[in-house]
């Protein structure tokens, strides 16, 4: 009798042990635009994507709409101008998006976005790309999750606040090998955040707001059999909403929220950040990898929550600073669990020159190392 329950007690636990799949057969289905790794810059990324109170510019419009108004503390000028582009590659991942199998072929995403600050006001533009290969179609078809923000902030000098909020869109398509658009669906939602910087401390918090999307305007432009099936493609594209909560503290000789007078703040430091992301539920929602391999794998049944933190440290002022951190991504698939990420980054200054004032070069090495993730970026820019 042991026995017998024993087996039947495994006979029963055995679905839930790996990653369900069913074949697509109807339009009854959304693609469930979910992240749950790590996106944005060197500093983003390397921090374990602790970057809500901390990382600025277009890069933190990413987590929090309120970072284009937030100031470096070397930024004196009347205006500035900022930019970053970063590309994220699965080809060393046989699980990008965690969803419990082997995946052939991968996804690719990649991260850029250009801004700029006019005194206490800032604007910025930013965007995400993940592409997956359809398997099995003929001819060759990509599946393209397009996501654009668009944000304005201010800075509130009698609060020691930046408020900003804006709109992102997002957009599911096919594309042919031609570059042919086949099909597509779009929608809209709203975005806001805010950061604190009390003068004179050495912390900071910050909250970041993704209201839902709910995309179901399609539109269909060269999609024919057999390139793809109209009746088989998903009805809607929904994005959770998303509330990211952070805050940072930074040990150093000087306080942290204050300007300086020097073009570059040379002294060694260290900035502890964490973030809590919690992310909602996606109604009749399915994986984008999985539609890559005309299947349907359910994602985002229940709201999840994620753990972000992340160090860094400026070891030798003006020169080099080293982070590292680590995340907790929630499992979004049935049957799937979380997974545990580690992070590293490397900045390291290689030259010096005069271009409308002082500037630095610098070398980035940055990497994300999970159960079957992997995640490295070389990148080369200026030293701020």
């Amino acid at each position: 009798m042991l026995r017998l329950g024993v087996i039947v007690t495994v006979l029963v636990l055995a679905p839930s042990a790996r990653a369900q799949r069913a074949p697509i057969t109807d339009r009854n289905y959304a693609i469930d635009l979910y992240d749950g790794v790590a996106i944005g810059n060197t500093d983003m990324i390397g921090m374990g994507g602790a970057g809500t109170a901390v990382v600025l510019g277009t890069a933190g419009v990413l987590l929090n709409p309120s970072a284009i108004a937030v100031r470096p503390t070397t930024d004196r000028a009347p205006w500035s101008l900022d930019y970053h582009f970063d590309l994220l590659s699965s080809k060393y991942s046989s699980d990008y998006d965690n969803n419990g199998q082997v995946a052939s072929g991968g996804a690719v995403l990649a991260t850029g976005g250009i801004g700029g600050r006019y005194h206490d006001w800032g604007a910025a533009i930013t965007g995400t790309a993940q592409l997956a290969p359809v398997a099995g179609a003929s001819p060759a078809l990509t599946a393209q999750v397009l996501r654009v923000r668009f944000a304005v902030a201010t800075w509130l000098p009698g609060l020691d606040l930046a408020v900003g909020g804006g709109v992102q869109s997002a957009m599911f398509q096919l594309d042919s090998d031609d570059g042919v658009t086949q099909f597509s669906i779009s929608g809209l939602g709203a975005i806001a955040g805010a950061t604190w910087l009390p003068h004179g401390e050495s912390f900071r918090i910050g909250v970041g707001l993704d209201g839902p999307i709910d995309g179901g305007s399609v539109e269909v432009d060269a999609c024919d059999p057999p390139g793809c099936n109209i009746d088989l493609l998903p009805s809607h594209v929904r994005a959770p909403w998303r509330m990211a909560l952070g805050g940072a503290i930074r040990w150093a000789r000087t306080p942290w929220n204050q300007t300086v007078a020097t073009p570059y703040r040379d002294e060694q430091s260290l900035v502890v950040a964490a973030d809590v992301v919690v992310t909602g539920a996606t109604s009749r929602g399915y994986g984008l990898e999985a539609f890559g391999m005309q299947e349907l794998q359910r994602s985002g049944r229940h709201a999840v929550f994620g753990v972000r933190v992340g160090v860094a440290g400026e070891v030798l002022p003006g020169r080099l600073r080293l982070r590292a951190g680590s995340y907790w991504e929630p499992g979004r698939f049935d049957d799937v669990s979380g997974r545990l990420h580690g992070t590293f980054g490397v900045d390291l200054r290689v030259l010096a020159f005069h271009l409308w004032g002082p500037r630095r070069g610098r070398i980035s090495i940055t990497s994300d190392i999970a159960s079957r993730y992997r995640n490295a970026a070389l990148s080369i820019g200026l030293w701020h």
